[in-house]
């Protein structure tokens, strides 16, 4: 049902259709694994509707019922992060896809950057596996990179000096690779 509620949203583009949609699913246990599925979805999608999905997931997190909490959303990415691993043998770019979308998450203040360089630095099948095989690099360098683009070095070295996250951290350990994340650091 959730799956067929995100792809008529694609199509209709109606918030309030998936809002009515998972207000009759009353199941907010199931709301994690249904943000899961939609994100990992999405990497298979086109930009326009992997775009849409974050403005969706934004909407129905800010909405003026709570219909998806903070917790449900970051859990969502948790499980994706998870994953992710395997997502890119499908999906080469689904790691520049994610940060497409926590970057907007971030700016619209629904998880602060903390929170999301928490979740990728920790994630993967195993803790730290993503940092360890450098999706960590790429998923928070491509974040920063749509940070600048969208809102400029202003914002980006604010949203930076707020947090404490050392992002040397994210590079894989003795790595001689240059990765998206080595412009930031």
């Amino acid at each position: 049902m959730s799956m067929s509620a995100i792809k008529e949203f694609y199509s209709a583009k109606d918030e309030n259709e998936v809002a009515l949609c998972i207000k009759d699913l009353n199941n907010p246990s199931f709301y994690p694994s249904m943000i899961s599925l939609w994100v990992t979805d999405s990497f298979e999608r086109k930009d326009m509707e992997r775009d849409l999905l974050a403005k969706l997931l934004i909407t129905l997190t800010k909405h003026r019922d709570g219909i998806i909490s903070q917790d449900h959303l970051t859990k969502g990415f948790d499980s994706v992060l998870m994953t992710l691993e395997d997502a890119v043998n499908d999906a080469p770019r689904a790691a520049e896809f994610l940060g497409r979308i926590f970057a907007k998450v971030v700016l619209e203040n629904v998880i602060s950057f903390n929170e999301v360089g928490r979740l990728i630095y920790e994630g993967g099948e195993e803790q730290g596996r993503l940092v360890e095989i450098g999706l960590a690099a790429e998923v928070l360098g491509t974040i920063l990179e749509i940070i600048a683009s969208e809102r400029g070095d202003s914002v980006l070295n604010e949203i930076r000096s707020s947090s404490n996250l050392r992002l040397e951290n994210f590079r894989p350990p003795s790595s001689n690779k240059t990765w998206r994340l080595d412009k930031f650091i």
